[in-house]
């Protein structure tokens, strides 16, 4: 009985415990692993930092003559953050420190042939925007300085507003690409571009150039009293990519006696807030998009893009150069 006993334990029941161990180790262990991971992780992020910029963001930056955008995707360990940087078909690995809501690090092109690379600070405005400048290395050795924001790529869908107040009206729109009351918004050359890629449609198909480097969005058929040409059932078909002039409405920019000003149409928009404390703070939101906008004011200020709004109610908030001044953006 007893080599019986020996039998089955040595050559039979042990084999098989530890064949059952194997398969649930094997299909399961790199879950198991990664759910310890993450909670390693998430254990260091609060001990160290209580804010985190994981996840997927586009950037803005201007390069040359031109303005880019990017996808980014940030991996964040307590201060510790890497990821990836995706500009077409140009790749860069990110490394940096993310401390007292301070973003500071440097990128590298994954093609090791070619010498791109640059730093970058970027300043946390919200959950939703890192704005700063990058410096870098690009095509023959020129080295160049610019503005740079991240916005979250995930608060681009189309049931999130660029501000709080704007979730009400969502799929509405009839304060702004659906409204015979403001003009249709301008676009930068990138964005024209990008739509174009996107959309896989002709420029001339959806806009209209109108001064040396921006165009206009076209309304259907060119009616004047019809929606926007991205208008369609019921909501914005293209919101994920849509112009900074969209995603800055109700909020704009206006010459006032020589000087540029935010401004806000309190009669067009229907759901912004009365308060003026909250009307300013959701301001802050779009200073950073100004940045971008700066090296096109003269000519998004021209009256051949607004002929509409010249004629709305408006209220000042503060001048554009006191932003600048205070390195506000």
């Amino acid at each position: 009985m007893s080599d019986f006993v020996y039998v089955f334990q040595n050559y039979i029941w042990v084999p098989i415990i530890s064949a059952i161990i194997g398969t649930v180790l094997g299909w399961g262990g790199s879950k198991i692993i990664k759910y310890f991971q993450k909670k390693r992780e998430k254990r260091v992020n609060e001990s160290v930092n209580e804010i985190s910029i994981e996840g997927d963001w586009n950037s803005f930056f201007g390069e040359e003559k031109n303005l880019q955008t990017e996808d980014v995707h940030l991996n964040q360990l307590g201060r510790e953050v890497t990821g990836n940087m995706k500009l077409s078909n140009r790749i860069y690995e990110f490394k940096g420190e993310f401390k007292n809501q301070i973003l500071l690090g440097t990128y590298e092109s994954k093609n090791r042939r070619k010498d791109e690379r640059g730093t970058i600070v970027l300043r946390y405005i919200n959950e939703k925007m890192l704005s700063g400048y990058c410096t870098f290395v690009y095509k023959n050795k020129q080295v160049y300085n610019s503005p740079y924001v991240l916005t979250l790529s995930s608060e681009h869908k189309v049931n999130k507003g660029t501000y709080q107040f704007c979730n009400g009206c969502i799929g509405k729109f009839n304060c702004c690409c659906n409204c015979e009351e403001i003009d249709m918004p301008i676009l930068l050359p990138f964005e024209a571009e990008n739509i174009s890629r996107i959309t896989k449609r002709s420029i001339d198909s959806f806009a209209i150039k109108l001064t040396n480097n921006l165009y206009q969005m076209k309304r259907v058929n060119g009616d004047e009293k019809k929606e926007c040409v991205f208008f369609q059932n019921s909501k914005c078909s293209i919101y994920a990519n849509r112009p900074i002039d969209c995603r800055m409405f109700p909020f704009d920019f206006k010459e006032i006696e020589g000087e540029y000003w935010v401004i806000y149409y309190n009669k067009v928009c229907q759901a912004i807030p009365s308060n003026k404390d909250e009307i300013e703070m959701c301001a802050h939101n779009m200073r950073p998009l100004l940045n971008i906008v700066l090296p096109y004011m003269s000519e998004c200020s021209d009256p051949i893009f607004s002929k509409r709004l010249l004629e709305q109610e408006y209220i000042k908030l503060f001048p554009i150069n006191k932003i600048i001044d205070d390195q506000g953006i």
